[in-house]
């Protein structure tokens, strides 16, 4: 046992690295690297490039805004992203031509064949990853990600 592990056994809390946070944290942290590779390698876009070209191409037209609220996204980190894709050809910005500070987002036209290229690989890794569980396992495990997300969103619950 290491030092800071007796430490925290000393506290009554375990080690940290049974915290259900620190255990979530290091999940995400390896999934999104096997994620950014396969990205990398077959499609030449990051992990946050994906989901934001992916919902972008389910919506079919949608704002930074409505991005922001789907994925908690940093607004800046979206915007950032954005700029990117646009330089890059994959999404086309125009405004709302009844309030033009509203932008609206698109892919285009390479944008859409990147999307449709990369989704069945993405979808692939989803039906590989889901295939670990059984029918019941995975209910358990979404009805659990739904308590977290909704105690997630709750200010006054940490």
């Amino acid at each position: 046992m290491s030092r800071m592990d007796r430490r925290f056994e000393d506290t009554g809390m375990g080690s940290p690295g049974r915290f259900l946070t620190f255990r979530l944290a290091r999940v995400q942290a390896k999934l999104n690297a096997q994620s950014s590779r396969i990205l990398r390698d077959h499609a030449g876009i990051t992990l946050t490039q994906w989901r934001l070209l992916a919902l972008i191409g389910n919506a079919g037209r949608t704002t930074a805004a409505v991005l922001s609220r789907e994925v908690a996204m940093d607004k800046g980190l979206i915007s950032r992203n954005i700029k990117t894709m646009v330089s890059d050809g994959l999404v086309r910005i125009t405004l709302d031509p009844d309030d033009n500070r509203a932008q609206h987002l698109e892919l285009s036209e390479a944008g859409n064949k990147m999307f449709t290229e990369t989704l069945p690989r993405m979808r692939a890794r989803q039906d590989a990853l889901r295939a670990l569980f059984d029918i019941e396992e995975e209910e358990v495990f979404n009805r659990v990600l739904d308590k977290l997300d909704r105690i997630a969103d709750d200010r006054d619950h940490g």
